[in-house]
């Protein structure tokens, strides 16, 4: 997270056949693992982009975890880059350090839980960046998580969403006058998000609204899955023994 507003040729022909075929199995099985550690290599495209558009509102949710539910643009779905806005201060600025240590949580839900007004609320979690710190007092900032800053997995995070789903923000540590918030930007130029907020409060979640659509600033970029060259290459020289086997036994 970066903050921003890696001598078996002397055998007998008999052994030869048999190395062959282990040789085979445990390429068979390299392949298998290769495939998806190196075969998830892809250029990123914009599925949700809420990042540009101020109209100058804040949220201040205090220590409750609060979401915004937003649909995806596009058919990719292994995240690469996801960033959100952010305020904090200190007796109402960012002269003074914050009093407290704050800290943040971030983490993305499926909406499967048990419905609240017949809309399913935040159930299974697919990521959680666990307590992070905050930073110092700012006006505004934005946190970025990426692949190469050690957020996401070598070939993404999978979102295992068809549209929609929620993320959310969490304070917590906060000091005497110390306060922290999010960004209400709208509407987003990829993607779209419904005009009310999901708050968490001890466990329950309940829908919020205000008197404008309540969407966080935030944006996710995204890819889709293609074999990389070296597993191209591989496969390749795979087909190539296999050929020489046949055109022996044959």
């Amino acid at each position: 997270m970066l903050a921003t507003i890696g001598n078996w040729f002397s055998n007998t022909s008999q052994t030869k056949q048999i190395m062959i075929a282990r040789l085979f199995k445990r390429v068979t099985v390299c392949l298998s693992t290769m495939t998806v550690v190196v075969g998830l290599s892809a250029s990123a495209a914009s599925i949700y982009d809420n990042s540009t558009i101020d109209n100058g509102s804040r949220l201040d949710p205090g220590l409750n975890e609060v979401g915004d539910e937003i649909v995806l643009a596009g058919t990719e779905r292994y995240l690469t880059d996801f960033a959100f806005g952010f305020w904090g201060f200190s007796n109402g600025g960012t002269v003074s350090p914050f009093a407290g240590t704050p800290e943040v949580r971030v983490r993305f839900y499926l909406n499967d839980g048990i419905a609240f007004n017949g809309y399913a609320t935040p159930g299974t979690s697919f990521y959680d960046s666990d307590w992070f710190s905050l930073g110092p007092p700012t006006t505004r900032d934005s946190w970025e998580f990426s692949i190469g800053g050690g957020d996401f997995p070598a070939g993404g995070l999978l979102m295992p969403v068809v549209s929609n789903f929620t993320w959310t923000v969490q304070f917590r540590s906060l000091g005497l006058n110390d306060t922290a918030g999010l960004d209400v930007f709208g509407p987003p130029t990829v993607g779209s998000s419904y005009p009310d907020y999901w708050e968490n409060v001890s466990g329950t979640w309940t829908l919020k609204t205000n008197v404008i659509a309540m969407n966080f600033a935030a944006r996710f970029d995204a890819a889709v899955p293609e074999p990389s060259g070296v597993v191209l290459a591989i496969l390749g020289g795979l087909g190539l023994v296999l050929m020489g086997r046949r055109f022996r036994k044959a």
